[in-house]
């Protein structure tokens, strides 16, 4: 019985740990390297494990916007209220290779003249 238990136990562990694994996901799952203009329309959130916020471009179109994490973009300047909801923005990086969904995981911002690179150039 005292076996069952701790087998139970430990596979319970083992799903435990996998999933911040399985969450996370890399750049596969993006596209072309685009940029977008718009209208923060949700400012940005530092909550999860990856920083969002929200731009309506000027077609209308709603794209959903996924920063590097949170102490990443925090460190690039980016920050919770650094960019007021109604002002625009002008996001750079890769679209999600799905078309029908309007995500671009974004490697740079640029609102008022500043950038903040989340996800700086690799230095050779």
């Amino acid at each position: 019985m005292q076996y069952r238990i701790a087998t139970l136990m430990a596979l319970a562990l083992g799903l435990l740990l996998s999933f911040p694994a399985a969450a996370h996901h890399g750049w596969s799952a993006q596209d072309e390297e685009i940029e977008v203009s718009g209208v923060v329309e949700t400012g940005v959130s530092l909550s999860g494990p990856h920083g969002t916020m929200q731009v309506r471009d000027g077609d209308g179109q709603l794209w959903d916007i996924t920063l590097a994490p949170a102490p990443r973009t925090h460190r690039a300047g980016l920050r919770e209220g650094t960019v007021p909801v109604g002002d625009e923005v002008t996001v750079h990086g890769q679209r999600s290779a799905d078309a029908d969904r309007h995500e671009i995981k974004v490697r740079r911002v640029t609102w008022n003249g500043q950038h903040f690179d989340v996800y700086p150039p690799r230095r050779s």
